[in-house]
């Protein structure tokens, strides 16, 4: 009797053995569940019957079932299996949160490739705490949801990954997930202060005469600029005010602040050790940390002014209460203060940006009537020019008429004195009579052209002076709107600054 229970021991070890074998072997990783047909089914049983007898195999169906599902299991998907006889139905248990079988499909292949990616993650450090997946891999990523709903809809398929690689990677809620310039970023958290400890060291203790020379030897000039430009994407990314809430931020912005500045450095640190590299993103945050919160605190009220629910919400948050948190704990919330200890609210926030908006829109109007004055100063400046000339031309050619036909007439009056002209003279008293009558005539048509180039000339020198005292006019109220922009924009700044403070209370 013990031997037969050891030998059905054996065969269920054998079948279990070779169907999880057979099943690695013939299915690949991302290979969906519900796909797994009667025909799949057919083929491994033939297997099986080849090597333990069809008997014994349909005995243990009971087993081949739980090695199906631990398989898919292995590959992050739940899924049942129902066997009845030589038939079988597998079928998708979905996971948290998707309703439908293409987003599941789409998220196991997403889990599967991210598994590849943590096996190989050595591959892709950039520094020890830095990992950067390249343009290609995050694009294969996106490739998962082609026949979805989120196939295009950017914003929600990074929401989508995030999580899915915080779970793959293991990652704390101070690791940081960087989705920027079209790579996938991991940002492991590093407690300074332990390593220091470890390395009975004080990493932020050295000098900033050391520091600043290492950054001048390894950094461009124009870092900074690389930073910041950076910087508006990761905060929109990261720090996504129509996603997290003013505890979370808080929570996260240091080390979200770090992993911009360790994905900035990272084209100049190769040749620098762990500690360098550690001390010189202190360094660098410390230099753009105003910076980056007064952005921050811009793209929070940009967001609001485009009339976000999360944003307001955000914004609402700063008005002086006293609440408790989710731990139990009292929160004091932080009011809004300026340097001149101006408090300020979502009210008066929202009026100032609206008044800077309403600004914004009348500068422009303002801006381009300078330039159509200008452009019409231009144009009257060129009208004049050319009546000038024309009516300058017009008169000498007049004067030069003028004299030939005081010439002619002249001539003619000499031959009229003759008292017995020959025939020559009869002759030519006809011709300077007929040359007389044809500038007379010309005459007349260039005086009256003459008199149509002065009017032109003169109502020209009109509409320049009109043209000039419009520019003028333009440029005058330019500069009186602009005159009351500074005191508008010095109270924007003023409630950046303050809201930039106010993110990070204490």
């Amino acid at each position: 009797m013990s031997f037969m229970v050891e030998s059905d021991t054996s065969i269920s070890d054998g079948i279990n053995k070779f169907t999880r074998k057979y099943l690695l072997n013939t299915l690949a990783e991302d290979f969906y569940a519900s796909d797994f047909s009667q025909k799949h089914f057919d083929a491994l049983l033939n297997e099986l019957f080849s090597m333990f007898g069809e008997e014994k195999t349909l005995a243990r169906t009971k087993t081949i079932a739980t090695c199906i599902v631990n398989h898919f299991k292995y590959y992050a998907q739940e899924c049942k299996v129902e066997i009845t006889g030589r038939m079988i139905k597998v079928r998708n248990t979905f996971q948290e949160g998707v309703s439908t079988a293409e987003m599941d499909r789409a998220c196991i292949g997403l889990n599967v490739s991210l598994q590849k990616l943590v096996s190989d993650k050595k591959e892709y450090a950039l520094q020890e705490h830095l990992l950067c997946f390249s343009q290609d891999i995050l694009q294969s990523l996106f490739q998962k949801f082609l026949d979805t709903p989120l196939q295009q809809d950017y914003k929600n398929l990074r929401n989508t990954i995030r999580p899915a690689v915080q779970k793959s990677f293991e990652l704390s809620s101070k690791d940081i997930v960087l989705f920027l310039r079209q790579k996938l970023y991991v940002r492991y958290f590093v407690d300074i202060r332990k390593i220091s400890q470890d390395d009975n060291r004080r990493f932020l203790g050295m000098s900033p005469e050391l520091l600043e020379g290492l950054y001048k030897e390894h950094f461009p000039e124009n870092f900074s600029d690389v930073l910041l430009d950076m910087a508006p994407d990761v905060i929109y990314d990261a720090l996504d005010f129509g996603r997290i809430d003013n505890l979370m931020f808080k929570a996260k912005y240091i080390e979200v602040f770090r992993a911009l500045v360790d994905v900035a450095m990272s084209e100049y640190t190769g040749s620098l050790d762990k500690e360098n590299v550690l001390a010189l993103n202190g360094y660098v945050l410390r230099l753009h940390f105003d910076s980056l919160l007064y952005l921050c605190a811009e793209i929070l009220i940009d967001m609001v002014m485009k009339r976000d629910r999360k944003a307001d919400e955000f914004l609402r948050f700063y008005n002086g209460e006293t609440v408790v948190g989710s731990n139990g704990k009292k929160i004091k919330k932080p009011f809004v203060i300026d340097s001149k200890q101006n408090i300020w609210n979502y009210s008066s926030i929202f009026s100032v940006m609206t008044q800077c908006s309403q600004f914004e829109h009348f500068h422009k109007q303002e801006v381009s009537a300078v330039k159509e004055a200008e452009k019409y100063l231009q144009e009257a400046e060129q009208a004049l020019a050319v009546s000038k000339a024309n009516e300058k031309a017009c008169s000498e050619q007049f004067k030069l008429l003028k004299d030939e036909l005081h010439t002619c007439t002249t001539q003619k009056n000499r031959l009229l004195n003759i008292l017995k002209p020959n025939k020559e003279e009869s002759a030519e008293l006809r011709r300077k009579r007929q040359e007389e009558k044809a500038l007379l005539e010309k005459h007349d048509k260039v005086f009256s052209t003459k008199g149509e180039l002065t009017l032109k000339y003169e109502n020209a020198q009109i509409t320049h002076r009109n043209r000039i005292k419009q520019l003028e006019a333009a440029k005058r109220a330019l500069e009186s709107l602009e005159k009351k922009g500074e005191d508008l924009y010095q109270q924007q700044d003023n409630i950046f600054a303050a809201l930039a403070k106010a993110l990070i209370f204490r």
